[in-house]
């Protein structure tokens, strides 16, 4: 978004928010034809006010949120489904490679902010969202934005629990590629064990061979310990988002990297 002339006030971060998510609107209504006049999808996009912001292209329902301070501008953030099942997705970037970053539990959109910014700025169309209520609700609603605003394949970054729903939800979502950082090998109903699925894209698993929290031999049970699936084992404690915050940040970012390289074919 082009930096506002002096003689004008600077937006809100609400206010961008909105515009992000009623731009977004416009762009999918348009790729998917022009409506007739008179129709739903029609008098959604002349009246880019209203809130929610329902996109044409797919059943999902926006209502414009506060962008926290966290994210910088040019991120789009909204409520997203029906009450009292809504969850906070903030979104970047464009194109028809999708990038969900799932959280850990009880963590928020703050928690991936930097590889969201990042990985936009890669060419990659990033969304993440806040854990809610429901882990598994808010990554489907994540999913729902991403192909929304024009994903057409999907790749899965989780942290901890949020890895398991990435691994575990792979092969009933169409992924291309998953990266899962100490993720427990089974999370509530979702069964994230290779042994258990049949997802054979790029599928790598880091693991600290102290991490408090999730048992590095719980963790192994996700990879498949193949050419394009493997365990990195870490030393030390650091567990989920911690990794990018250490010593071994700028490997796992290559890694990350290299997966969706592989995933959506170069």
């Amino acid at each position: 978004m082009p930096a506002p002339t002096p003689s004008r006030p600077r937006p809100s971060r609400t206010a961008l928010a909105l515009l992000g998510a009623v731009g977004l609107a416009l762009t999918a209504a348009c790729s998917t034809g022009t409506p007739d006049e008179g129709s739903d999808a029609a008098a959604t996009a002349a009246a880019p006010e209203q809130t929610p912001t329902v996109l044409p292209s797919a059943p999902v329902t926006l209502t414009p949120a506060d962008v926290p301070d966290c994210l910088p501008d040019g991120v789009a953030a909204a409520q997203v489904g029906e009450a009292p099942a809504t969850t906070t997705v903030a979104w970047a970037g464009s194109g028809d490679r999708g990038v969900v970053l799932a959280p850990q539990v009880d963590g928020d959109v703050c928690q991936w902010a930097d590889e969201l910014v990042r990985l936009a700025g890669e060419g990659y169309l990033v969304a993440t969202y806040a854990w809610g209520t429901s882990g598994e609700a808010g990554f489907a609603s994540a999913v729902d934005v991403l192909e929304a605003t024009g994903a057409t394949r999907l790749a899965f970054v989780g942290a901890s629990a949020g890895g398991t729903l990435a691994a575990g939800l792979a092969d009933d979502l169409g992924a291309t590629a998953v990266v899962a950082l100490s993720p427990p090998a089974q999370y509530g109903e979702v069964d994230a064990r290779a042994a258990s699925s049949t997802f054979t894209g790029p599928l790598q698993v880091f693991a600290s061979t102290e991490d408090p929290q999730v048992p590095l031999a719980d963790s192994t049970q996700v990879a498949r310990q193949d050419k394009t699936s493997v365990t990195t084992q870490i030393p030390g404690t650091a567990h989920g988002v911690e990794f990018l915050a250490g010593a071994h940040a700028d490997h796992v970012r290559t890694v990350v990297d290299e997966a969706l390289t592989q995933g959506f074919g170069g």
